[in-house]
């Protein structure tokens, strides 16, 4: 019996179907990069590492545009799964030249094929190449990644990207800027806000929490108190009572007051145990004079 052969739109659409998966698995990835390099730029930015800064931001610049490559290619992709039955039907470059020009179907072939290179967490598109050299020929894939024939030109720009002009990362610099808090020289209306509370958001609470009760907008009492609610504490509410839930909740007591009752403690154990001795040496001689007792009797 022969082997099965798996038909050609088969295996494309098997082969499109997991370019889609892993293209919008690369996008999600390098979006939570992108998102975690803008806070060290911001951070860089709060201790007035501009220049610094600038070069991170040329990077975010070209991975943003790597995203932008992702989700184009992922169209693409979508495009081509939709049409499978289309393609089929291509059998020669001239065919797909004169009948696909305006469909997109020769348009998103060529990019997907360019792409190749430039996309490497992408293996699938690998597969996508060499499907196409068996339908097509071998040199209808070398013309497009060697020769770039009829690839597109925004596909060429997204792949090697440039060095970024200086209006478009000046831009980056005051977006993060805005968006993070952080004083930026370039920026328009200097930020009103210190940077001591901007470190803050990025390094975490700092432990000096104000504790006073003017500066609260709640105000708790315990349950003897009156409601005593005014400008500063519009609200007030009342301390649990205690009950059998919390009845076992250790209070807080502060660290003197503590010590204090340790010490006292400790001291009380200390002279019970020194009583306790002498009362066993009393004992002891009251049992040894009643035993000389015994014997002169």
């Amino acid at each position: 019996m022969a082997p099965s052969i798996i038909p050609f739109n088969i295996k494309l659409k098997t082969c499109l179907k997991m370019c889609i998966q892993r293209l919008r698995y690369a996008q999600d990835k390098q979006q939570a990069i992108a998102k975690q390099s803008r806070r060290q730029v911001a951070q860089l930015l709060l201790t007035n590492k501009e220049q610094k800064a600038h070069y991170r931001v040329e990077t975010l610049i070209h991975d943003d545009m790597h995203i932008e490559l992702l989700e184009i290619l992922e169209l693409y992709c979508e495009l081509l799964l939709a049409r499978v039955q289309v393609i089929n039907d291509i059998s020669t470059e001239e065919q797909l030249v004169k009948e696909h020009m305006e469909d997109g179907i020769n348009e998103a072939l060529r990019s997907l094929i360019y792409a190749i290179l430039y996309v490497d967490e992408v293996k699938e598109l690998s597969q996508l190449k060499d499907l196409m050299a068996w339908k097509l020929n071998a040199e209808f894939v070398n013309g497009v990644i060697t020769d770039h024939i009829d690839v597109p030109d925004k596909i060429m720009q997204k792949c090697s990207p440039s060095v970024p002009e200086e209006e478009l990362v000046d831009l980056y610099l005051k977006e993060i800027a805005k968006t993070y808090d952080v004083p930026y020289s370039k920026l328009d209306n200097p930020l009103s806000s210190s940077s001591s509370n901007v470190s803050s958001d990025f390094n975490g609470p700092s432990g000096n929490v104000k504790d006073n009760d003017e500066e609260r907008p709640i105000l708790a009492l315990d349950n003897d108190d009156n409601d005593n609610a005014d400008a500063k504490h519009p609200i007030t509410i009342k301390k649990p009572r205690q009950n059998s839930e919390n009845i076992n909740n250790e209070l807080k007591i502060p660290k003197d007051i503590k010590n204090e009752v340790t010490d006292k403690k400790q001291s009380e154990k200390k002279t019970t145990k020194r009583k306790t001795k002498k009362e066993q040496e009393n004992d002891e001689l009251d049992e040894l004079k009643k035993r000389f007792d015994a014997l002169r009797r």
